[in-house]
Parts: C-alpha cells; sequence; structure tokens
C-alpha cells in the first residue's frame, strides 16, 4: 500500500503529463496548419519555428494528415523547401567555385560507361543521360560536381575540399539526411529532389537544377547539345 503522501504526487504527475500531451498535440496541429498553407501558397510563415516543428514532431504531424485523408508526403515536401528557403539567403553568398553538388548515381542509365573512383563515379559524358550535361556547365560555373553512390563519398568529399556550400540531388529522406549532415559542418545546402524514386533510371526536373546552381540566372541547356547558352529570365522573356 502506498503511503497516503504519494497520492496527491501522483495525481499532479498525471496533470502534468496530460498539459505536455495537450501542449505536443497542439502545436503539432498549429505545425499541420502552417504546413498545409505553406503548400498551398508557396509561402512560408515562421519558417524557423515550421522547420522545428518538422524536425520534432514529424510523425505526428504526418499523422494528422493521415486522420484529415490528406497526403502526408506533403510534410516531406515542406520539410525539404523549408531547409531550401531558409538555407538559400547564405548559401548564395558563397561563390559558385567553392561549392560542390552532389547527384545520385541512380539518374545514370542502365547501361552507364562510368568507373567507380575514390570520388564517386566520374561520368564520360557518354550522352545516355542528363548527368554529363549538368556535369559540363556546373563546372564551368566552377562547382566540384560528383556522382556519389552513397553518403560515404559525399562525407569523404566534404572532409577533403571542404565546400562552402552544397547542392545535393536525391529523393526526399536523402535529401533530409544530407542537409542535416551539411548543417553539422555548417554547411549552408540545397536540396533537389527527384520526380521519381528508386535504384536505377529515376527522374529529375532538370530545369529545377540548372535554375538552382546558377542562382536562378539561366534557363536549362540542351542536354543533348551540350551546356547551352546562358540566358537571363529578362532575355528569356522578350
Amino acid at each position: 500500500m502506498l503511503p497516503p503522501f504519494m497520492d496527491p504526487f501522483f495525481y499532479l504527475l498525471g496533470k502534468a503529463v496530460f498539459a505536455v500531451a495537450l501542449a505536443v498535440l497542439a502545436a503539432a496541429i498549429i505545425g499541420a496548419a502552417l504546413i498545409a498553407y505553406s503548400f498551398k501558397t508557396g509561402h512560408f510563415f515562421m519558417a524557423r519555428i515550421m522547420l522545428t516543428f518538422v524536425s520534432l514532431l514529424e510523425s505526428l504531424i504526418k499523422a494528422i494528415f493521415r486522420t484529415f485523408g490528406a497526403d502526408d508526403a506533403i510534410v516531406d515536401d515542406v520539410g525539404v523547401r523549408l531547409r531550401n528557403y531558409i538555407n538559400q539567403e547564405k548559401f548564395k553568398k558563397v561563390p559558385k567555385d567553392e561549392r560542390a553538388i552532389f547527384m545520385p548515381q541512380c539518374l545514370r542509365a542502365i547501361d552507364c560507361p562510368a568507373k567507380l573512383t575514390p570520388e564517386g563515379l566520374r561520368c564520360v559524358n557518354c550522352g545516355k543521360c542528363g548527368i554529363g550535361t549538368a556535369k559540363a556547365y556546373a563546372e564551368g560555373l566552377g562547382y566540384r560536381f560528383f556522382v556519389a553512390p552513397g553518403s560515404g563519398v559525399i562525407k569523404r568529399m566534404i572532409k577533403k575540399y571542404r565546400p562552402g556550400a552544397i547542392v545535393g540531388v536525391g529523393c526526399i529522406m536523402e535529401i533530409k539526411e544530407g542537409v542535416d549532415l551539411c548543417h553539422r559542418y555548417d554547411i549552408p545546402a540545397i536540396g533537389v529532389p527527384l520526380l521519381t524514386s528508386g535504384c536505377i533510371s529515376t527522374e529529375l526536373e532538370w530545369d529545377r537544377l540548372y535554375e538552382t546552381i546558377s542562382d536562378g540566372k539561366r534557363s536549362a541547356p540542351d542536354h543533348e547539345g551540350g551546356a547551352g547558352e546562358m540566358v537571363e529570365p529578362s532575355e528569356a522573356k522578350s
């Protein structure tokens, strides 16, 4: 039998636990509402607070989305865009010749002739996929360009070359992990998600990649004919 003084202790403890659970649920609901608003409008309200919600309450927020019949992949999508939004100002201040770009090997063609090296796959620009064109253009801007078969290569190249900023291409989960890794190294990173996930022959919105690596100052190059010409947005509209 418990001592009499224990009864009020457990009563207060129960109230405290209930209050904390209620506060967490309220925060998750607010986070879900902000994420839904951002997904619908493309605008971010209290971006850093939203990112905190996404980071700490991701599972609960996704459960709220599912409860209301919404696709919980929206949470991941907005999470990546939030990280990009928060990092973009610092990212753009880094000269392009101090940046690096990491592409996933799943974008290459099935019969890709690239050879594996300690710095990842070495693209030979065979023209069977868009990586060769991207490599030529990115390196023309000054980027270090890597096709990484795994996170181990990314970590080694970061330690070896110490880039000031990074563009990472991959599936949503890879981007989230990569941006978190870059955050630990205090490197601003921008993620460009794949259109399809998988191990081979995935797809990418190439226009989005070129806009990202050139800080929004060009149109996409012709993938079959090389890197193409630099086109300022004002010139493209005229």
